[in-house]
């Protein structure tokens, strides 16, 4: 068993987007995106995996498949590997997503923390 607090990975973003690891292992991938005001994650897939992305905090607007999704705090969505996705911060704070894909990919970049 391994208990995490939430909160030692909420950041305020450098430049734009901030990726804080909160564990990693074969079949799960768990992080804290933290993206700034008026930023966003560019689109992108997640290959054979499945995201769960939760809003802990801000709002945003979530593409996928050039769909557009209005997420706000507490929302959970799933999206599946071959689905491109990207999201924007909305909001006038920090946009804080907890974020868990399965299985991991295999490439060892997804498993880092990052800021971009």
């Amino acid at each position: 068993m391994e208990k995490f607090n939430l909160e030692d990975y909420i950041t305020v973003p450098g430049e734009s987007v901030a990726k804080r690891i909160i564990y990693s292992d074969q079949n799960t991938l768990a992080f804290i995106l933290n993206i700034a005001p008026g930023k966003s994650l560019p689109d992108h897939t997640h290959f054979d995996s499945t995201v769960l992305l939760q809003v802990m905090s801000g709002q945003a607007n979530l593409i996928v498949d050039d769909k557009s999704f209005e997420l706000q705090e507490q929302d959970l969505t799933k999206i599946d590997g071959p689905e491109k996705m990207s999201i924007d911060n909305t909001g006038s704070e920090n946009l804080v997503l907890y974020v868990t894909i399965s299985p991991l990919p295999a490439a060892e970049k997804y498993a880092k923390n990052a800021d971009f």
